[in-house]
C-alpha cells in the first residue's frame, strides 16, 4: 500500500523495463500493461506509471488517490482528512453551524461513509458525529499518512460497510534510515477576516498545533518502527450571540444586558451560573505507533497502536420544547453557555496484520483489531439542573427567549463502545484468474445512557416570574424510579461476512471481476417488552436485527482500448453505514421503565434540589411519574425492517490526448454513476391513523392521539431513492522555464433523490427533522445532500526562486450551487395535517420541520379560505404579495416541493504557499507554510460568502388549519424569520502559519 514503488521487469529475450512512481491502493489490483521490446532493440526503458506520476495525485474511475507530495499540497488549516477528500469530484463538504465538516460522497448521507486506517474500519459506527470520525477531528495525525484514497464505487467484494463512499488512509512505516519531522502551526484572531459584505465580526480565538514523527530500524532489514504525535489546542470563535457580542450571527433583540440580568437572578435564586458567550479551550491529542516486522522473505507483520483524545465545545439554543408558538411571527432563541456542551471522545485502537506469500500463486492476509471508544456530552456548567427558557420581549412580531441550563439531550448522556474485528483474505493465482476468498467478523458492544429531559424543562413568561421562581409550564421525562441510570441500554451486535471473487485477465487488455458477498447480523442484549405497545399495534417492540442478512453481488470491468484510452465500469450492491444509534433507540426507549409527565402553571419551581433525587422538580411531579402505571414513549423496529442497500452502476472513460495549442499529454475523463436505494430506513409514528377524507390538496389527514398513548416511533424500510451523477475531469503537467505546473479540474452534476429521513441520531429527530410531504409515508424528493453543480480546480506551481530552495504555491478552488431548502407551513402549536389542528399529539415533531406548504394561486384559489387571516383583506394581500415576490410564485396552485430551491452559490479558493529554507544538513529540509482559506474574501469583502437557510433547511411561511375543505391561513411570519439565514464561519478569510523541519 502507498508508494512510490519501483517495478522492474527483466528477461533473457527482451530488454529490461523499469516503472517508477507506482502507488498502490488498499485491496485493489494494480493493472500495469507493459509492452516489451527485443533485447537487441535498444537499452533499458524507464516508464513513469500514469497512476500518480510526479504529482502524487490521480483521479479517475470514481477513485482519487493522494500520495505524500499531493497530501503536502492540500490547503487545510484543520489538517483534516476531509479537506484532502474534498479534492475528489464526487465529494462535497458542508460545514455545520458549529464548524463540524460533513463529508458527502456521491450525494449520500454523510453518515453512510466508511473510514479505514490501513484497511481496518475506524468509523463513527454509532452515528453521533457529523464528520463520520470516531473522534472530534481526524483520528490520526495528518503527518502519519503516506497515502489517501477516496472511492465512490469500489466493486471489489472486500469493500463494504458503506453506501456513500469509503476513505482509506495508509500510514507510514519505518525504514532502514532514521527519519523524522517536527512541525508547528498557529492561527488566531489577528489572522482572520472581520467582514463579509455588510456584516462585521469581532472574532476572539486562537489555535495551535504541534506535530512530530520519527521512524527507523530496530533491526536493520528486519524490524522497523514509526511514531507520530499531534497536539492541537483551540479557543474557538463564537457562532451565535446577543447584540454586541461580536458573534458571527447575532440576535439584535437580545442584548448583553439581558444576559447579565438573567444571570444575576438565577444566581441569586438558585445559585447557578448560567455562563456567558465565550468559549472555553478545546484540544485534541493523537498518537500513532507502527512496528513492521519482516518475519522472513515471504511473511511480514505490522502492528499499529492508535490513541486519540479530543473535545469540541458545541454551541446551541438549548432545545427547550416549552417555548410556545408565536402566532404573530417567529421565535428567536439564544442559549447561554450553560446550555452548550463539551463533546469529547477517547479512542484507543490496536491493530495487527500478517501478510504471507505461501507460494508464487497463493497469498493470505490476516487482520485483527480491537477498539474502545468513550464519548462524553457534558454540559459546560453541569447537567444537574433543569433547562429554563426565559421570555425577554417581543420585537417586530418576533418573541425573544434566552435559554439557560443544560439542554434536554444532555441531562443524562454517556456512551461507551467496544469493537473487535477479525479478517482473513486469501488470493490464489490460477492462470489468467486471481481467485479471492475472505471471511470477516465484527463484534460491537454498547453501553449507552440517554435520558433526555431527566432534569426537566421550564418556561418562564417574564423576568419577574423568573425572580419569583414561578414557571408557566414544565415537562419531565425519566425512568419511573426517578433514577436516570435505570434507562441505561447495554446491548451489542455482531456481523459475519464471507465472499468470493474471480478477477479474470481475459486477454491482457480486458479485466473482468465478478464476486459475491454475504453479510449476516446477530444481536445481543434485551429490549423490555411493552405489552401496551403490542396491544395497540399488533407487533412487539422487541424486534432487533438478529438474523437479518444481505447478499451483495458485484461485477466490474476495465478495458484498455489502446495505449491512450481506458474504459471502466461496474455494477454492485453495497450495504452498511447506517448508524448503530438507530438500533440503540429501541433499547433506550421501551416505554416500560421510561415515562414522562408535564404540568402547567403557575408552578412553584424548587430553589433547592430534592433531597432524595437531587432534582429541581416539584415533589408532586416526581410522585406522579413514580406512581403512574408506566406507559411511556416507545422506539421500535418494524417487523418488515431490512438492511438498507444501495446498488451502484458506473461507466467511465479516460483518454490521454493532445489538445493543440493547449499542449500535449492531457488526461481527460468522464464518469457516470447511477445509484438506487433499497430498504431505505424511514420512521413513522405508530399512533397515527388516517382519518376519512383528505386535506384540501389531497394529502391524508391523521389522528395521532392514539387514545392518549405516548409517541411510538417505529423504523421501517422503503424501496425508494435514486441518484445520477456525472463528472468530467482534465489534468495536465507542464515543465517550463517559469516553473513546474500541474493542473486538475473537474465538473460534477448531481441529481439526488431520497426520502429525507435519517439526518439525526434520535428516532424523534429522524422522524421530524426534514420538510415532509406526508411525514407518515416516505416519498422521494430532492436530497439535502445534493450539490447540483460543482466545479473544482487544483493547481500547483513550483520553482527555485532561490537556487536550491523551492517555492511552491498550491490553489484549490470550488464553485458550487447552494444548500437546497423547502417552503413549509409554520406548525409550532399549529398542526396542519392532524385532526383538529392546533397543538396536536405530534406537534413537537411537526414543529421541528413542517409539512410542505400549499401555495395558493390567489384570492380565488378554491383551496384558499376567504376567512384566512381573519378575513383581513390587507393581510391576505400581504400574503400573496410575498408569494409573488419570492420563489413561491412558481409553485402557485400546488404544493411546494421538498428542497425545490437553493441558497446562493458560493465560490471559495484556498491558497498554500510553501518556501524551502536552509536546514542544518544537506539531507534535511526546512519549510515555512502559509495557508490562506477563502483567499477571495481577503481580496474583497464581498467575495467568498457562504450563506444558507439554516438546518432543517426549511423556510416556514405561515400557519394554517383546515376549515370547510380549505386551508385557512392564520399568520404570515416575518421575512427574516422565513428566510432563516445563517452565515458560515468560512465566509471570511483565515491564515495559518506553519513550520516544518524534516530530518
Amino acid at each position: 500500500m502507498g508508494g512510490p514503488y519501483l517495478i522492474s521487469i527483466s528477461g533473457s529475450d527482451f530488454q529490461d523495463v523499469k516503472i517508477d512512481d507506482v502507488y498502490l491502493s488498499l485491496d485493489e489490483v494494480f493493472s500495469l500493461p507493459v509492452t516489451v521490446k527485443s533485447a537487441t532493440a535498444m537499452e533499458e526503458v524507464t516508464v513513469t506509471a500514469q497512476s500518480l506520476g510526479d504529482t502524487g495525485f490521480s483521479s479517475g474511475a470514481l477513485t482519487t488517490t493522494l500520495g505524500l507530495k499531493a497530501l503536502s499540497e492540500v490547503v487545510s488549516i484543520d489538517r483534516d482528512i476531509t479537506d484532502a477528500a474534498e479534492l475528489d469530484p464526487f465529494a462535497s463538504v458542508n460545514v455545520q453551524s458549529g464548524g463540524a465538516k460533513e463529508l458527502s460522497i456521491a450525494g449520500a448521507n454523510n453518515r453512510f461513509n466508511s473510514l479505514t486506517i490501513d484497511g481496518v474500519a475506524l468509523n463513527d459506527r454509532f452515528g453521533l458525529n457529523a464528520n463520520g470520525y470516531p473522534s472530534q477531528r481526524s483520528p490520526i495525525s495528518y503527518d502519519a499518512i503516506e497515502s489517501l484514497s477516496i472511492q465512490t464505487a469500489p466493486f471489489d467484494v472486500e469493500y463494504n460497510g458503506f453506501t456513500g463512499g469509503t476513505i482509506n488512509a495508509v500510514t507510514k512505516s519505518g525504514t532502514n534510515e532514521f527519519k523524522g519531522s517536527v512541525s508547528y502551526y498557529s492561527t488566531d484572531d489577528s489572522m482572520i477576516g472581520d467582514k463579509s459584505r455588510d456584516d462585521e465580526f469581532d472574532f476572539q480565538f486562537e489555535e495551535e498545533t504541534f506535530a512530530a514523527t520519527f521512524g527507523g530500524p530496530i533491526i536493520k532489514d528486519k524490524l522497523f518502527f514509526f511514531v507520530a504525535y499531534d497536539k492541537y489546542e483551540e479557543i474557538a470563535p463564537l457562532s451565535r450571540g446577543p447584540a454586541g457580542s461580536g458573534a458571527l450571527n447575532t440576535e439584535p433583540d437580545i442584548t448583553t444586558d439581558d444576559v447579565a440580568q438573567v444571570a444575576q437572578i438565577v444566581s441569586d435564586v438558585w445559585g447557578f451560573d448560567i455562563g456567558g458567550f465565550s468559549k472555553s479551550p478545546a484540544q485534541d491529542e493523537k498518537i500513532l505507533a507502527n512496528v513492521d516486522w519482516n518475519i522472513s522473505e515471504n511473511h511480514r507483520a505490522k502492528f499499529t497502536y492508535i490513541s486519540t483524545e479530543g473535545n469540541t465545545i458545541i454551541e446551541q439554543n438549548g432545545n427547550n420544547f416549552e417555548i410556545p408558538f408565536n402566532p404573530n411571527g417567529g421565535n428567536n432563541v439564544l442559549g447561554a453557555s450553560s446550555a452548550w456542551y463539551d463533546r469529547s471522545e477517547e479512542v484507543e485502537s490496536m491493530i495487527g496484520h500478517v501478510f504471507s506469500d505461501w507460494s508464487d500463486s497463493f497469498s493470505t492476509e490476516l487482520k485483527i483489531a480491537s477498539t474502545t471508544q468513550a464519548t462524553g456530552q457534558d454540559s459546560l456548567n453541569g447537567s444537574e439542573f433543569p433547562s429554563m427558557a426565559v421570555f425577554l420581549r417581543e420585537a417586530n412580531g418576533d418573541n425573544n427567549y434566552l435559554v439557560i441550563g443544560p439542554d434536554r439531550y444532555r441531562h443524562g448522556n454517556e456512551l461507551d463502545q467496544e469493537f473487535f474485528q477479525i479478517k482473513f483474505v486469501a488470493e490464489y493465482v490460477l492462470g489468467d484468474h486471481i481467485i479471492k476468498f475472505g471471511i470477516e467478523r465484527e463484534e460491537v458492544d454498547v453501553d449507552n445512557l440517554f435520558a433526555q429531559n431527566s432534569e426537566g424543562s421550564y418556561l418562564f413568561d417574564s423576568l419577574t416570574d423568573l425572580q419569583n421562581a414561578t414557571a408557566s409550564s414544565l415537562s419531565y421525562d425519566n425512568a419511573i424510579t426517578n433514577d436516570e441510570n435505570d434507562l441505561r441500554a447495554i446491548w451489542g451486535y455482531d456481523y459475519q461476512s464471507i465472499y468470493l471473487q474471480d478477477s479474470w485477465d481475459v486477454n491482457g487488455s480486458l479485466i473482468i471481476d465478478f464476486g459475491l458477498r454475504y453479510d449476516e447480523y446477530s444481536s445481543n442484549g434485551t429490549i423490555r417488552e411493552n405489552q401496551n405497545f403490542i396491544d395497540r399495534y399488533g407487533f412487539s417492540n422487541t424486534n432487533d436485527i438478529d438474523g437479518l442478512d444481505v447478499l451483495l453481488p458485484r461485477l466490474s470491468f476495465k478495458w484498455f482500448v489502446s495505449d491512450n484510452t481506458t474504459v471502466r465500469g461496474g455494477i454492485g450492491r453495497f450495504s452498511g453505514g447506517s448508524p448503530g444509534v438507530w438500533i440503540s433507540n429501541s433499547y433506550s426507549n421501551d416505554g416500560v421503565i421510561s415515562d414522562s409527565t408535564s404540568a402547567d402553571g403557575p408552578i412553584n419551581v424548587p430553589t433547592t434540589p430534592d433531597s432524595a433525587t437531587g432534582q429541581y422538580i416539584p415533589a408532586d411531579v416526581l410522585a406522579a411519574l413514580a406512581n403512574e402505571a408506566p406507559d411511556g414513549s416507545v422506539n421500535a423496529l418494524d417487523p418488515n425492517f431490512e438492511i438498507p442497500t444501495t446498488t451502484k452502476m458506473s461507466l467511465g472513460v479516460a483518454h490521454e490526448t493532445d489538445l493543440g495549442f493547449l499542449g500535449e499529454n492531457w488526461l481527460l475523463s468522464a464518469d457516470v454513476l447511477y445509484n438506487t436505494l433499497d430498504n431505505a430506513s424511514y420512521w413513522y409514528d405508530a399512533r397515527c391513523t388516517q382519518v376519512p377524507g383528505q386535506a384540501p390538496d389531497g394529502r391524508p389527514v391523521y389522528d395521532c392521539s392514539g387514545g392518549g398513548a405516548k409517541q411510538s416511533i417505529v423504523v421501517s424500510s422503503f424501496d425508494g431513492g435514486e441518484s445520477t451523477l456525472f463528472a468530467l475531469a482534465a489534468s495536465k503537467e507542464w515543465n517550463t522555464k517559469a516553473g513546474d505546473f500541474d493542473l486538475f479540474m473537474s465538473y460534477t452534476n448531481s441529481d439526488v433523490k431520497d426520502i429525507g429521513y435519517g439526518t439525526s441520531s434520535t428516532a424523534t429527530s429522524n422522524y421530524s427533522d426534514f420538510a415532509a410531504y406526508d411525514r407518515q409515508s416516505p416519498r422521494e424528493g430532492t436530497s439535502n445532500f445534493q450539490v447540483e453543480h460543482m466545479f473544482k480546480l487544483r493547481l500547483n506551481w513550483s520553482k527555485e526562486l532561490i537556487a536550491g530552495y523551492e517555492t511552491k504555491v498550491s490553489v484549490f478552488a470550488t464553485r458550487r450551487s447552494g444548500q437546497p431548502y423547502s417552503y413549509t407551513f409554520e406548525e409550532n402549536n399549529n398542526c396542519v395535517l392532524d385532526l383538529g389542528g392546533g397543538k396536536c399529539a405530534r406537534e413537537s415533531s411537526n414543529d421541528d420541520a413542517g409539512h410542505l406548504l400549499y401555495v395558493p394561486s390567489g384570492i380565488n384559489d378554491p383551496l384558499f379560505s376567504p376567512n384566512s387571516f381573519n378575513g383581513d383583506a390587507a393581510a391576505q394581500q400581504a400574503f400573496f404579495d410575498y408569494i409573488s415576490s419570492s420563489e413561491l410564485a412558481q409553485y402557485a396552485g400546488s404544493i411546494a416541493p421538498r428542497n425545490g430551491d437553493n441558497s446562493r452559490w458560493s465560490t471559495i479558493f484556498d491558497v498554500r504557499i510553501q518556501q524551502e529554507l536552509p536546514a542544518f544538513s544537506d539531507d534535511h529540509s526546512f519549510k515555512v507554510f502559509l495557508d490562506i482559506e477563502n483567499f477571495g474574501n481577503l481580496l474583497n469583502d464581498d467575495w467568498g460568502r457562504v450563506e444558507r437557510t439554516s438546518y432543517e433547511y426549511e423556510r416556514r411561511v405561515a400557519s394554517a388549519i383546515i376549515e370547510n375543505g380549505q386551508y385557512k391561513y392564520k399568520s404570515l411570519n416575518s421575512d427574516r424569520s422565513i428566510k432563516n439565514l445563517e452565515i458560515l464561519s468560512q465566509s471570511v478569510w483565515q491564515i495559518q502559519l506553519g513550520l516544518k523541519y524534516d530530518f
